[in-house]
C-alpha cells in the first residue's frame, strides 16, 4: 500500500482543486451538450464554445449531479472510444479561471471535530469510573462470604481434636482424627484459592470491559479525526497505561492476600499436628508396656526350658552306640585269623576298612544327633524370633518406627533369649568336643592295630615272594643252559646247511660223492653236543635245595625282629642230610646261626620288603603305632606248639581316653585290653606256623628237583631219536636227484632248436600268397571309381556332391584299408609267429636258473647252453627282416595307384561343389535372417500382449475393489503394485519401440526413482520444448514426417542420387580399364619401343579392385558397437541385417577371390563379378528392412491405442483408492467417537445414580440440630459430585475435541501420503503427448493457402494446443489441516503439507487432486457436523447441570428454612 500523508491546507492546493472541479464541469457540460444534438435532451441547449456558467434548472442541476458522480465514480456512458475521445478533448476550455480565491469550511470543519473529540474524551472518563464502583461493591460481598466460612472450619477442627478417652482409641482411629483434621485444612485452603480465583475472574472480567470501553472510544476518536490517529493511539494508550498500572496493583493486593492467608493457615495446621503427636506418643507407651510383659510368660514357658524333642533324640543316641559298639568288637576279634598263610595285604585292607567304616558310623551318629539337636534349639530359637517378630508386627501396628521398635527388642528381650542359648551351646560345645576326641582316638588305635596287622601280613607276603624268587632263579639258570647250547648246536645245523647246498649244486659225479663222505663225519660231532647239555643242566638242578634253605633262615629272621624275639628258629644241615638223602648240601653255604638280639627298642616293627631279594637288612626301620614303652627289666616268654620257648618285651597301651569322661560316649570307648591280646595271640601263630614251615618247603624242594631231572633225560632221549635217520635222507634226497637233473638238460636244448627252423620255412609260403589276393583288389577298385562319373554332372546341390566325394573317399578308404587290412592281418600273424618264436628261444633261456634264482644249473652249464640258443635267434632276424622289407615294397606300390584314380575324379568335382556351396550359404542366411526379423516380430506382439493383461488384471481389481466387499481380498497395495508392474512394461514397450520424443527419456529408471523437485530437476527437457521458438532448419537435417515411408525420406533421395552418380562413374571407369588392359595384351610388343607414360598418367587408368568394406555396400551404416546393448526394435533389425550384409558380403568375397579366372559352373545363379553380387544381396536386404519399418509403426499405431486406454482407466484409480481412505477414516472417527461417548455414558450414569442416592437421603430429618454433620456430609459429597459431573463434562468435550482433532490430522496425513504416491506414481507413466505417433500430423498445404490463412489468424488457432507450461512440470498445492476443534473463534494460520512437484501434468493427476480436493472438503464438513453436535450436547448438559445445582439450592433453603421455624 501506497504510504499516507496529510496534506496542509493553503492556497496552492485550493487552486489545483477548484481547476479540478472546473474542468470536470466543462467536460459535464460538454457531454449534455452532444446528448442534447443526439436527442436525448430537449429545450434549453447552450453554446458549446462558451466558457460561462450560466443558471440552470433543477434538472439540469440533477443531471449535472448525477454525471459528476459518473465522472467521480469512474464510469463512461455507452458511447465508441475514437469520438468519445476526441470530442471531449476539443470541448475542454483552454485556460482554467477559479471563481473564488477561498473558502472557510476546513476551519467550521475543525471546530465540530474538536467539540465532539472532548466530549468523547469526557465520556470515557465517566464509563471508567462507573465500571470502578460497580466491581469494588462486587468484592466487599466476595471478603464477607469468605470470613464466615473460614469461622465455620475453625469450630469444626476444634470439635475433632477434643475427642473420646485415649485407651479406647485404636492407631486407625487417631489417624482418622488427623485426617478428618487435614481435610478440613484443606477445604480452608481450596476456599482460598477460590476466593483468589474469583477476585481474579473479575480483575479480568473489569480489565476487558475497560479494553472494550477503550476500543469503543478509539473507534468513536477515529471516526470524529479532530487529531491525527496516532495522537488517539497515543492518547488512548495514555489511559490503558494508567489503568494497567491500577489493574496490576489489583494483582498484586491480591496475590499479597493469598500468600498471607495461606501462611497464616499453614501456621494453625502446624500447631494442631503438633497437639495431635503429642497425643499420638502417649497412647504408644501404654502399647509398649503390655506387649513386653506377654513376651516374658512366653519366655519362662516348658515348650521353651526343656524341648520333649530333645530328650527323644538322646535316648535314641544312646541305644545306637549300643549297636554300633558290639559290631566293633565282632571286627577286632578277625585280627586273631591274620596269620600265616591266610594273611594278606589286601584282607588286612578289608578288614581295617570294615573297622574304619563302624568308626565312622559312630562319629556320623554322633553328628547326626548333634545337628538335629542343634536344629531343633534352631527351631526353639525360630519360635523365640517369630515371638520377637509378632512382638514388633504388634508395635508396628501402634505407628512405631522401625529404630524404635529395634531398641526396645535390644533392651528387654535380646538379654532372655541370650541367655538361654548361651546354656544350650555351651552343652552342645562340650558334646562336639567329646566327640571330636572319640574319633581321633578310634581312628589312631584302628589305623595302629591295621599297621601291625599288615606288617606281619608283608613278612608272611615277602618270605612267599622269596620262595617264588627262588624257583625263577632255578628256571632262569636253566634257561641260560639253554640258550648256550642253542647257540653252539645253531652253529652246526649252518654249517652243516651250508655242505648240503654245495653238494646239491656240484656240476659232476665226482664233486657228488666226495660231498657227501664230508657231511656224515659232521653228523656224529652233532651228537656228542647232544649229550654234554644233559649233563650241564643235572648239575644246575643240584644246587636249588641250598637256595631255598637260605631263604627259609631269611625268613625266620624276618619273624624274629618283626616280634622282637631274641631267638631265631633254625635247623641242623647233619639232620637235614641225614632225612634227605638225595639232596646235596654245602656246608659252606649253611653255618649255624647264634641267638640273635634285636637292634630295635620297639616292640613291634614294620619289615620292609625288598623286589627281588631276601634281605632283611630295612627290617629296623619302623613306627611306633601304639605309644609303647619298652622297659629293659621287664619281659616275658611264650612256648610254641613243639615246645620251643621264646623271649621278648611286654606289650603295653597309654591311656589314651582319660580325657573322655562325658557322660554321653561312655557306651562307645574303644577297647584297649582286647587289642593287647589279639597282638600275643597274634605273635603266637606266627612262630608256630614257622617250625611248620621249614618242613613243608624242604619236601616240596625235592619234589621240583626230581621233576627237572626227569624233563632233561626225555628231552635227551628225543633229540637223538630225531638225530639218526638224518645221513640217509641227504643221500636219497639230494645226491641221487641231483645226478637226475644233469641229464635232463641236455635233451630239451636239443628238441628246442630243430623246431625253430621249420617255422622259418612256413612263413616264406605265407607271403607269396598274400601279394596274389592284393593285386585282385586294385583291378576291382578301378573299375568302381569309373563307374560314378555319371552322378557328377548330374548333381544339382552340393550335399550331393559332399556325399559323392565322401563317398569316393569312403570307397578309397575302404579299398586302403582293405589292402591295410590283408597288409595288417598278414603282418600281426608274422609278428606273432616271430614274437613266438624269439619268446620260445627267451623261455628257454630264461629256464637255464641258477641254484640261487630258484633253478637248478649250474653256471657251466648256462654258458655252454646259451652259446647254442644265441646263434638260433640270429637267424630268427635275419628271416623277420629280408621278409619286413619285401612288405613294405609291395604295398606302397598298390596304394600309389590308387590315388592316382582318386585325385582325377577329385579335381573335376571341387569345382562343382564349391560353386553349388556359394548358392546355399547365401540362401542359409538369408533363411536365418528372415527367421531373426519374424523371431523379433513375435517378441513385440509379446510385448503387447503383456501390457493388454496387466491392464486386464488393472481393470479388474479397481473394478472389485470399488464394490467395497470384504471377500474379494483387493487391496490398496494390490492396485498401486499392479500400476507400477503397467508403468514399468509401458517404459519396457516405449523404450523397445523407440517411440519417445524425446530420446532422452529412453534411459531406464532406477529402481528408486527421484521424487518431488529433484525427481524434475534430474528430467532433461523435452524435445518440444527445446524447439520452442527455433527458427525452421534445412529438410535434410529433419527427420521424416511420423507415419511416413523410410524411403520417402528427402536424405534418402539425396543419398541415392549419389550412389547413381558414383556407380555410373564406376562403370565408366571400369570399362575404360578394361578396354586398356585389352589394347595392352594385344599391342604390347608395338609400344616396347614407345617411350613411357608418367606415373600419375598409369595411376589414374589403374583399376581399383572393389571390396566388401566399400561404404556403397555398407547401406547399413558402420558395424554396431559391440559393447553397447541394443535395445530398441529398429536397432536390433538393423544390426540383424547388418550382420546379415557382413556375412553374404564375406561369403561372396571369399567365394571370388578363390575363384580367380575360372568360370562359374552355374552362371543362371552365379554373376560374373563380386560388384554385381553385392548389389543384388543389398537389394534384397533393404526390402527386409522396408518391411521390418512397416511393422514397426503399425505397432506404434496400436500402442498409442492401448496408451490411451490406460489413461481412461488409470484416472478411476485416485477416486477409488481415495475415497476408499476417506470412508476407512470417518469409520475410524465415528469408532472413536462412539468409544468416549460410551465410556462417559458409563461416568454419567454412575453419577445420576449418586444423585438418586442424594435426593433420596435428603429429607426432613436432617433438619434437626443432631443430624447436622450428616446434613453436612451429604451437601459436600453433593457439591463434589456435581463437581466431578461438571469436570467430567468438560473432559468428554475436550477428549472428544481432541479424538475429532487427531482423526483430521490422520486423514490429512494419509491424504496427502497418497496423494503425494499417486502424483508420483502417475508421474512415471508414459502418455500419447510423449510418443512420436501420439499426436495426427496436420494436413500438408500449399503455399498460397497457408500465407491467406496466416494473414486472416487462422493458422495460429487450429495450430494451437495446450500450452507447454500446462503439459510440463508442476507444483501441486499441498491439502490443509483443520482448524482448532474447540470452536474457538480466534482465527489461526492453517497449517499445510507440503508442495509436490511433479515433472508432467496428465489428466490421471489432474483427477487426483480434484478427488483430493472434494474429499478433503467432504470430511471438513463431516467435522464440522460433529463440532455442532458436540457444541450442542455439550450446551444441554450444562443447563441440565444448572437446573439440578438450582433444584439442590432450593431444596436446601428450604430444609434451611424448616430448621429456623
Amino acid at each position: 500500500m501506497g504510504e499516507i500523508r496529510v496534506v496542509p491546507s493553503g492556497k496552492i492546493y485550493r487552486q489545483m482543486f477548484d481547476a479540478q472541479a472546473h474542468l470536470s464541469l466543462s467536460l459535464h457540460e460538454r457531454r449534455r451538450q452532444r446528448a442534447a444534438h443526439a436527442g436525448c435532451l430537449s429545450g434549453d441547449n447552450t453554446d458549446t464554445g462558451s466558457h460561462q456558467h450560466p443558471l440552470r434548472s433543477q434538472t439540469e442541476q440533477c443531471s449535472e449531479d448525477t454525471m459528476r458522480n459518473q465522472l467521480f465514480s469512474g464510469t463512461k456512458p455507452a458511447l465508441s472510444v475514437d469520438q468519445d475521445d476526441q470530442e471531449e478533448t476539443t470541448g475542454l476550455p483552454d485556460r482554467v479561471v477559479s471563481e473564488k480565491s477561498g473558502s472557510d469550511i476546513i476551519e467550521r470543519l475543525m471546530e465540530k471535530k474538536q467539540r465532539e473529540h472532548m466530549e468523547a474524551v469526557t465520556q470515557l472518563q465517566r464509563d471508567l469510573i462507573e465500571l470502578s464502583a460497580g466491581y469494588e461493591t462486587l468484592l466487599k460481598e466476595t471478603g464477607e462470604d469468605f470470613l464466615l466460612k473460614l469461622s465455620e472450619y475453625d469450630e469444626e477442627v476444634e470439635r475433632l481434636m477434643h475427642g473420646d478417652d485415649l485407651e479406647a482409641l485404636s492407631f486407625q482411629d487417631l489417624h482418622k482424627i488427623w485426617t478428618s483434621v487435614s481435610h478440613e485444612f484443606a477445604m480452608r485452603r481450596n476456599c482460598i484459592q477460590e476466593l483468589d480465583e474469583l477476585l481474579v475472574k473479575y480483575e479480568i472480567e473489569r480489565a476487558a470491559m475497560i479494553a472494550a470501553v477503550l476500543r469503543k472510544y478509539t473507534m468513536t476518536l477515529e471516526k470524529i479525526s479532530y487529531v491525527m490517529p496516532g495522537d488517539v493511539h497515543r492518547l488512548i494508550n495514555n489511559e490503558a497505561m494508567m489503568m494497567n498500572q491500577a489493574l496490576l496493583a489489583n494483582r498484586r493486593a491480591l496475590a499479597k492476600l493469598r500468600l498471607n492467608l495461606m501462611e497464616k493457615d499453614l501456621q494453625k495446621e502446624v500447631l494442631y499436628h503438633m497437639r495431635w503427636e503429642t497425643k499420638l506418643q502417649d497412647w504408644k507407651k501404654m502399647k509398649v508396656v503390655t506387649a513386653v510383659s506377654q513376651f516374658k510368660d512366653f519366655m519362662n514357658s516348658p515348650e521353651i526350658q526343656n524341648p520333649k524333642n530333645v530328650q527323644d533324640t538322646f535316648s535314641t543316641m544312646r541305644t545306637k552306640q549300643k549297636v554300633y559298639s558290639e559290631q566293633r568288637l565282632k571286627i577286632l576279634e578277625q585280627v586273631r585269623n591274620m596269620t600265616p598263610p591266610n594273611c594278606s595285604k589286601s584282607s588286612t585292607a578289608e578288614w581295617y576298612s570294615s573297622l574304619s567304616s563302624v568308626n565312622e558310623q559312630i562319629d556320623r551318629m554322633h553328628t547326626e544327633t548333634l545337628t538335629k539337636l542343634h536344629e531343633y534349639y534352631e527351631n526353639t530359637w525360630q519360635d523365640c524370633s517369630l515371638e520377637v517378630e509378632r512382638f514388633k508386627n504388634e508395635l508396628s501396628t501402634c505407628g512405631l518406627t522401625s529404630d524404635e521398635i529395634q531398641e526396645i527388642v535390644n533392651c528387654e528381650m535380646v538379654p532372655l533369649i541370650g541367655k538361654c542359648q548361651t546354656q544350650e551351646e555351651e552343652r552342645l560345645a562340650a558334646m562336639e568336643k567329646a566327640r571330636e576326641g572319640l574319633a581321633k582316638t578310634a581312628a589312631f588305635l584302628s589305623k595302629s592295630l591295621f599297621e601291625f596287622a599288615r606288617g606281619a601280613a608283608n613278612v608272611w607276603e615277602m618270605h612267599s615272594a622269596g620262595l617264588q624268587r627262588k624257583e625263577q632263579q632255578l628256571q632262569n639258570y636253566l634257561e641260560e643252559v639253554r640258550k648256550n647250547y642253542e647257540e653252539k648246536n645253531q652253529k652246526k645245523e649252518a654249517r652243516l646247511d651250508v655242505m648240503m647246498d654245495k653238494l646239491r649244486q656240484e656240476s659232476t659225479e665226482e664233486a657228488l660223492q666226495a660231498a657227501l663222505e664230508q657231511i656224515l663225519k659232521f653228523l656224529e660231532e652233532i651228537k656228542e653236543g647232544y649229550v654234554n647239555f644233559y649233563k650241564e643242566g643235572v648239575d644246575t638242578v643240584e644246587r636249588y635245595p641250598v637256595m631255598v634253605l637260605e631263604e627259609i633262615h631269611a625268613y625266620s629272621v624276618a619273624v624274629s625282629q618283626y616280634f622282637s624275639v631274641k631267638e631265631i628258629y633254625s635247623q641242623d644241615p647233619e639232620e637235614l642230610q641225614i632225612l634227605y638223602p638225595s639232596l646235596t648240601l654245602r656246608a659252606s653255604r649253611i653255618k649255624k646261626s647264634p641267638p640273635s638280639v634285636n637292634l630295635s627298642p620297639n616292640a613291634f616293627q614294620n619289615v620292609t620288603p625288598q623286589a627281588h631279594t631276601p634281605d632283611l637288612s630295612h627290617a629296623e626301620e619302623n613306627i611306633d603305632y601304639f605309644s609303647q614303652e619298652l622297659r629293659d627289666s621287664q619281659s616275658e616268654t611264650f612256648t610254641t606248639a613243639k615246645g620251643n620257648v621264646y623271649s621278648c618285651p611286654v606289650i603295653q597301651c597309654d591311656d589314651a581316653e582319660e580325657h573322655l569322661k562325658v557322660m554321653e560316649v561312655e557306651a562307645v570307648l574303644y577297647p584297649e585290653s582286647l587289642i593287647v591280646e589279639l597282638q600275643r595271640d597274634v605273635r603266637e601263630k606266627f612262630f608256630n606256623h614257622l617250625e611248620e614251615r621249614s618242613q613243608e618247603v624242604l619236601n616240596h624242594t625235592v619234589v621240583i628237583m626230581d621233576a627237572k631231572k626227569e624233563k632233561l633225560k626225555s628231552e635227551l632221549d628225543l633229540r637223538l631219536h630225531l638225530h639218526q635217520p638224518r645221513a640217509k635222507r641227504i643221500e636219497m634226497d639230494i645226491h641221487n636227484v641231483r645226478a637226475a637233473e644233469l641229464i635232463l638238460h641236455e635233451d630239451r636244448v636239443d628238441r628246442h632248436c630243430k623246431g625253430i627252423l621249420q617255422a622259418l620255412a612256413d612263413l616264406r609260403t605265407d607271403f607269396d600268397n598274400l601279394q596274389e589276393t592284393r593285386r585282385k583288389l586294385n583291378e576291382g577298385f578301378r573299375a568302381k571309381i569309373h563307374s560314378k562319373e555319371d552322378t557328377l554332372y548330374t548333381a544339382t546341390k552340393s550335399y550331393t556332391l559332399v556325399k559323392l566325394s565322401a563317398s569316393v573317399q569312403s570307397s578309397l578308404a575302404e579299398h586302403m584299408n582293405g589292402i591295410q587290412e590283408l597288409q595288417r592281418q598278414f603282418r600281426q600273424n608274422v609278428e606273432i609267429k616271430f614274437e613266438g618264436l624269439r619268446e620260445a628261444n627267451a623261455q628257454l633261456m630264461k629256464h637255464f636258473k641258477l641254484f640261487v634264482e630258484g633253478g637248478n644249473f649250474t653256471p657251466k652249464e648256462i654258458e655252454k647252453y646259451r652259446k647254442h640258443l644265441e646263434k638260433v635267434a640270429k637267424r630268427i632276424d635275419s628271416a623277420d627282416e629280408a621278409l619286413m622289407l619285401d612288405m613294405k615294397g609291395t604295398e606302397s606300390k598298390y596304394l600309389d595307384q590308387a590315388k592316382e584314380v582318386i585325385s582325377k575324379f577329385e579335381e573335376k568335382l571341387q569345382f562343382l561343389k564349391v560353386d553349388l556351396m556359394f548358392l546355399e550359404k547365401i540362401q542359409s542366411v538369408l533363411t536365418n535372417t528372415q527367421v531373426q526379423i519374424k523371431a523379433e516380430a513375435m517378441k513385440s506382439n509379446t510385448h503387447k500382449k503383456m501390457i493388454s493383461t496387466v491392464m486386464s488384471k488393472l481393470k479388474d481389481k479397481l473394478e472389485a475393489y470399488t464394490q467395497c466387499c470384504p471377500d474379494n481380498g483387493v487391496t490398496s497395495g494390490d492396485i498401486s503394485g499392479l500400476t507400477s508392474t503397467l508403468i514399468e512394461e509401458l517404459r519396457k514397450r516405449s523404450q523397445y519401440l523407440d517411440c519417445y520424443l524425446d530420446p532422452s527419456m529412453a534411459v531406464p529408471l532406477p529402481d528408486a526413482p527421484l521424487q518431488g523437485a529433484f525427481a524434475v530437476a534430474a528430467r532433461p527437457r523435452s524435445r518440444k520444448q527445446e524447439q520452442v521458438g527455433s527458427p525452421a532448419a534445412d529438410p535434410l537435417l529433419q527427420p521424416s514426417c511420423m507415419g511416413g515411408a523410410f524411403m520417402e525420406d528427402k536424405a534418402v533421395e539425396v543419398v541415392r542420387g549419389l550412389l547413381r552418380i558414383s556407380k555410373s562413374q564406376t562403370c565408366q571407369d571400369a570399362s575404360v580399364g578394361l578396354k586398356e588392359a585389352s589394347s595392352a595384351t594385344v599391342t604390347a610388343p608395338a609400344r616396347t619401343s614407345s617411350p613411357p607414360e608418367s606415373v600419375n598418367s598409369q595411376s589414374v587408368r589403374r583399376l581399383t579392385k572393389p571390396t566388401r568394406f566399400d561404404k556403397k555396400f555398407q547401406v547399413f551404416g558402420p558395424k554396431p558397437d559391440e559393447q553397447q546393448e541394443i535395445l530398441t526394435f529398429k536397432g536390433l533389425i538393423t544390426n540383424i541385417l547388418w550382420e546379415a550384409n557382413d556375412l553374404l558380403l564375406q561369403a561372396a568375397e571369399d567365394f571370388y577371390k578363390k575363384k580367380e579366372r575360372r568360370s562359374v559352373s552355374r552362371p543362371q545363379y552365379i554373376q560374373e563379378s563380386f560388384e554385381l553380387c553385392a548389389e543384388d544381396l543389398n537389394k534384397r536386404l533393404l526390402v527386409y528392412q522396408s518391411q521390418s519399418h512397416e511393422y514397426h509403426r503399425g505397432c506404434v499405431q496400436e500402442f498409442c491405442k492401448q496408451l490411451k486406454t490406460i489413461e481412461e482407466i488409470v484416472c478411476e484409480i485416485p477416486e477409488a483408492l481415495l475415497t476408499k481412505l476417506r470412508d476407512q477414516h470417518l469409520e475410524d472417527l465415528s469408532r472413536s467417537l462412539t468409544l468416549v461417548r460410551q465410556q462417559f455414558e458409563r461416568t454419567w450414569q454412575q453419577s445420576e445414580e449418586k444423585k438418586r442416592e442424594h435426593r433420596g437421603k435428603l429429607c426432613v430429618r436432617l433438619n434437626h440440630p443432631a443430624c447436622e454433620e450428616e446434613l453436612n456430609r451429604l451437601v459436600a459429597a453433593e457439591d463434589d459430585r456435581q463437581e466431578e459431573q461438571r469436570k467430567a463434562t468438560e473432559n468428554n468435550r475436550l477428549e472428544l475435541q481432541a479424538c475429532i482433532k487427531k482423526n483430521a490430522d490422520a486423514f490429512v496425513t494419509a491424504l496427502a501420503t497418497l496423494t503425494e504416491h499417486l502424483l508420483f506414481q502417475l508421474d512415471n507413466i508414459v502418455t500419447t503427448d510423449e510418443i512420436q505417433g501420439g499426436s495426427v500430423e496436420p494436413k500438408r498445404e500449399n503455399i498460397t493457402t497457408l500465407v491467406r490463412r496466416t494473414q486472416a489468424g487462422t493458422l495460429q488457432e487450429e495450430r494451437k494446443e495446450r500450452p507447454l507450461s500446462e503439459k510440463g512440470s508442476r507444483a501441486w498445492p499441498g491439502v490443509s489441516y483443520f482448524g482448532t476443534t474447540d470452536g474457538s473463534s480466534v482465527k489461526q494460520q492453517k497449517r499445510e503439507t507440503a508442495t509436490i512437484t511433479t515433472a508432467k501434468t496428465t489428466r490421471a493427476q489432474l483427477k487426483v487432486m480434484e478427488v483430493r480436493n472434494a474429499l478433503h472438503q467432504s470430511y471438513e464438513q463431516k467435522i464440522m457436523e460433529e463440532l455442532e453436535s458436540l457444541e450442542i450436547s455439550r450446551q444441554e448438559q450444562e443447563a441440565e447441570l444448572f437446573h439440578w445445582k438450582e433444584h439442590w439450592r432450593n431444596e436446601l433453603k428450604i430444609l434451611s428454612t424448616l430448621k429456623s421455624e
